[in-house]
């Protein structure tokens, strides 16, 4: 009897055990060696990269030397002779030499500097424009100023264009005012050969109107004492200064003057009217 109900128990006890479940635990394996792979494959990629990259500045910089040697070196990427126009009297080796355009390469053309050279190495030049033509040629456009007064200064010349612009060189054959003369306006003394780059507006008006009053085939005159003037028809010479002003006033003046001389049989050299408020009239000696 005891020893059935030892074994009852010991079979419970075994169905006990038998019913429990069983709990199993995941693991997850990691290969070394596959990761080793993943890690050198990704070297591998960055490196071709790198490589190739490398590769094509090297390519790039070899092409633009080649270029760039090409563009200074070869005859075809150089200028050898610019192309002028308007103004023809000015050499064309000249203009070369003071531009720096002789044999340049064509890239180091700079239009900026090259006007501003012309501009100033002559004055008679109003405006310059530039025309660069891939690969080697260059047009120089030149506008010349265009003289309206003609100064004779003591045997050597120069002309003064609209603006007041003291020009070196002439080759216009229009008519100018022309003036005979032993100094210039704003001259600092009877010795002074300095002419001024330009003169001012008031000045060019001046000259504009005096030669508007000087009788027809009179030579116009300009001294440093006496301003401008001409031979009058009676023989003797009339000064009216150094600028226009009153000069309506000074001409009636001259007309009165000039009854006043016939009337008495005065045969002056000269008559100045410089100054209205004291005119003079003088003999030659």
């Amino acid at each position: 009897m005891i020893n059935r109900n030892r074994r009852n128990s010991t079979t419970n006890r075994t169905q006990q055990k038998t019913a429990e479940p069983v709990r199993l635990q995941k693991r997850i394996y990691h290969d070394p060696l596959s990761n080793q792979e993943t890690h050198s494959g990704g070297h591998r990629q960055a490196k071709n990269r790198s490589v190739s990259s490398r590769a094509v500045s090297g390519i790039l910089s070899i092409f633009l030397g080649l270029a760039a040697a090409a563009f200074t070196y070869l005859p075809t990427f150089r200028i050898h002779k610019p192309v002028i126009h308007g103004y023809s009297v000015i050499n064309v080796e000249e203009i070369a030499y003071y531009t720096g355009l002789n044999n340049l390469p064509f890239y180091q053309a700079d239009p900026k500097f090259i006007r501003e050279t012309l501009l100033k190495r002559y004055p008679e030049i109003r405006d310059v424009k530039i025309n660069l033509s891939f690969p080697s040629s260059i047009e120089i456009l030149m506008e010349q100023r265009k003289p309206i007064i003609e100064w004779d200064f003591g045997g050597s010349k120069f002309w003064i264009d609209e603006e007041g612009t003291v020009i070196k060189e002439n080759s216009s054959d229009e008519e100018l005012i022309y003036v005979l003369a032993n100094s210039f306006p704003g001259a600092k003394s009877r010795s002074d050969r300095k002419i001024p780059s330009s003169f001012s507006k008031n000045v060019l008006q001046s000259i504009i109107r005096i030669n508007e009053k000087c009788p027809k085939g009179k030579t116009l005159f300009y001294t440093y004492d006496n301003g401008f003037g001409w031979d009058t028809q009676s023989g003797y010479r009339l000064w009216l200064g150094k600028n226009s002003n009153a000069l309506d006033e000074k001409l009636k003046m001259a007309e009165s003057i000039q009854e006043y001389f016939k009337k008495e049989e005065i045969e002056p050299d000269m008559l100045s009217l410089e100054f209205t408020h004291a005119p003079y009239y003088r003999f030659s000696e």
